[in-house]
């Protein structure tokens, strides 16, 4: 999953960043014109939203022109403007959640988390091979492709983070119940079995890095 920072503070940007990129890949921007092309160029989950760039009350500015090119998008806003009013004028302007500043770094990664699972798709759609994420079922060309469980499981695991590069730990954690048993190359072997059973090749290799779901 991919999720835009806009944050004019040097300092509280990297620590936005550094707290969520352990799970989502993260992009930032400090000003809007710079959020307004990285809006333009990539499909976001989620946006977190600081109000006041560079000296002015405009970042709720973006809202509707993110909203019209990704409705599916979640917006938070963290901001220090506070109270009832302010909350009701970002919640207007198209947010779906408001967060105000001083805040915990867990507080926001949880409320994050919810607003994405919130507005998840049920679907993706890579290379014209569908990943139904309620039934983990996989079709292409109108018919049904079936994996292995383990096949399965570990496509699904990256599907779970669009565009989010997984180490082989962290997909051999995240599927087998004991990992410290299994050989160096055994991740690389299910990859291997699923590019043979699907049409296309929907996983990409980061060299040095692992794996990810390609470009959906």
């Amino acid at each position: 999953m991919r999720v835009l920072i806009i944050e004019d503070d040097m300092k509280m940007r990297g620590m936005l960043k550094d707290a969520l990129e352990t799970v989502y890949r993260i992009d930032t921007a400090q000003t809007i014109g710079e959020a307004l092309e990285w809006i333009e160029s990539c499909s976001y989950g989620a946006v977190l939203l600081d109000r006041n760039l560079c000296g002015e009350d405009n970042g709720m500015e973006i809202i509707p022109k993110l909203k019209k090119r990704h409705p599916s998008c979640a917006v938070m806003i963290a901001s220090a403007y506070g109270g009832v009013e302010e909350r009701i004028a970002g919640l207007s302007a198209g947010a779906d959640d408001y967060l105000e500043k001083p805040y915990d770094l867990r507080e926001l990664r949880m409320r994050l988390d919810g607003l994405i699972r919130r507005f998840a798709p049920e679907t993706i759609t890579s290379g014209g091979v569908c990943l139904d994420l309620v039934n983990q079922t996989i079709t292409a060309e109108g018919k049904t492709i079936t994996l292995s469980k383990k096949e399965n499981d570990v496509l699904f695991f990256l599907a779970s983070r669009p565009d989010k590069v997984f180490s082989r730990d962290d997909i051999a954690n995240a599927v087998y119940s004991d990992p410290a048993s299994m050989t160096s190359n055994t991740i690389d072997v299910v990859i291997s079995h699923i590019r043979k059973k699907l049409p296309v090749d929907v996983i990409e290799t980061v060299k040095g890095r692992g794996y990810a779901l390609k470009n959906v």
